[in-house]
Protein backbone atom coordinates (compact mmCIF):
# COMPACT_ATOMS: atom_id res chain seq x y z
CA UNK A 1 0.00 0.00 0.00
CA UNK A 2 2.11 3.36 -1.48
CA UNK A 3 0.41 6.71 0.05
CA UNK A 4 -1.09 8.20 -2.44
CA UNK A 5 -1.08 12.17 -3.48
CA UNK A 6 -4.44 13.35 -1.85
CA UNK A 7 -4.52 16.36 -3.74
CA UNK A 8 -7.25 15.39 -5.96
CA UNK A 9 -9.66 14.65 -3.33
CA UNK A 10 -12.07 16.46 -1.52
CA UNK A 11 -11.30 17.33 2.28
CA UNK A 12 -13.03 14.85 4.44
CA UNK A 13 -12.03 13.53 7.94
CA UNK A 14 -12.84 10.11 6.97
CA UNK A 15 -9.96 10.41 3.93
CA UNK A 16 -7.26 7.76 5.11
CA UNK A 17 -3.60 8.42 3.69
CA UNK A 18 -3.97 5.83 0.97
CA UNK A 19 -7.05 7.46 -0.37
CA UNK A 20 -9.36 4.91 0.80
CA UNK A 21 -13.01 5.97 3.22
CA UNK A 22 -13.13 5.04 6.89
CA UNK A 23 -16.38 5.92 7.36
CA UNK A 24 -17.89 3.47 4.88
CA UNK A 25 -17.22 -0.05 3.79
CA UNK A 26 -16.01 1.42 0.04
CA UNK A 27 -12.91 0.27 -1.90
CA UNK A 28 -12.09 3.72 -2.05
CA UNK A 29 -13.12 7.37 -1.45
CA UNK A 30 -16.17 8.48 -3.63
CA UNK A 31 -15.37 12.04 -3.95
CA UNK A 32 -17.14 15.25 -3.90
CA UNK A 33 -20.75 13.61 -4.47
CA UNK A 34 -20.43 11.26 -1.59
CA UNK A 35 -23.26 12.47 0.68
CA UNK A 36 -21.05 11.06 3.77
CA UNK A 37 -18.17 13.47 3.34
CA UNK A 38 -17.36 16.13 6.16
CA UNK A 39 -14.79 18.21 6.38
CA UNK A 40 -12.46 19.26 9.66
CA UNK A 41 -14.36 22.17 10.15
CA UNK A 42 -17.94 20.61 9.79
CA UNK A 43 -17.35 18.19 12.52
CA UNK A 44 -15.55 20.38 14.85
CA UNK A 45 -18.92 22.82 14.45
CA UNK A 46 -20.91 20.13 14.86
CA UNK A 47 -19.24 18.81 18.22
CA UNK A 48 -18.76 22.94 19.23
CA UNK A 49 -23.39 22.70 18.98
CA UNK A 50 -23.79 19.28 21.10
CA UNK A 51 -21.61 20.18 23.62
CA UNK A 52 -22.97 23.74 24.20
CA UNK A 53 -26.14 21.89 23.95
CA UNK A 54 -24.75 20.06 27.03
CA UNK A 55 -23.41 22.71 28.70
CA UNK A 56 -26.83 24.75 28.75
CA UNK A 57 -28.10 21.25 30.73
CA UNK A 58 -28.89 21.45 34.64
CA UNK A 59 -25.92 20.45 36.80
CA UNK A 60 -26.74 16.96 37.65
CA UNK A 61 -28.11 16.10 34.34
CA UNK A 62 -24.55 17.11 32.48
CA UNK A 63 -23.00 14.93 35.65
CA UNK A 64 -25.37 12.26 34.64
CA UNK A 65 -23.96 12.58 31.03
CA UNK A 66 -20.45 13.02 32.25
CA UNK A 67 -20.14 10.03 34.37
CA UNK A 68 -22.22 7.51 31.48
CA UNK A 69 -20.55 8.78 28.18
CA UNK A 70 -17.04 10.85 28.75
CA UNK A 71 -15.29 8.98 32.14
CA UNK A 72 -16.84 11.66 34.27
CA UNK A 73 -15.16 14.20 32.30
CA UNK A 74 -17.29 17.76 30.57
CA UNK A 75 -15.23 18.19 27.43
CA UNK A 76 -18.05 20.89 26.75
CA UNK A 77 -16.44 22.96 29.17
CA UNK A 78 -13.20 23.48 27.42
CA UNK A 79 -13.21 27.17 26.17
CA UNK A 80 -12.97 25.88 22.79
CA UNK A 81 -16.63 24.83 22.86
CA UNK A 82 -17.89 28.03 24.47
CA UNK A 83 -20.91 29.75 23.38
CA UNK A 84 -20.26 33.36 22.01
CA UNK A 85 -22.68 35.46 21.04
CA UNK A 86 -21.46 35.01 17.06
CA UNK A 87 -22.79 31.65 18.09
CA UNK A 88 -26.14 32.96 19.48
CA UNK A 89 -26.43 35.40 16.20
CA UNK A 90 -25.73 32.82 13.74
CA UNK A 91 -28.55 30.47 15.81
CA UNK A 92 -30.80 33.61 15.76
CA UNK A 93 -30.40 33.67 11.74
CA UNK A 94 -30.62 30.20 11.32
CA UNK A 95 -34.20 30.09 12.76
CA UNK A 96 -34.89 33.21 10.51
CA UNK A 97 -34.26 31.24 7.89
CA UNK A 98 -36.30 27.63 8.69
CA UNK A 99 -39.50 30.45 9.92
CA UNK A 100 -39.20 32.15 7.00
Amino acid sequence: NKIQDLSGFPDCIALSEYGKCNRLNVFSCQGKKCSFKITSKEDFDSIKCAYQRLSRLDSLTQIHIANKYYSGSMPWKEKQFAYTKEDKKENINELKEVNQ
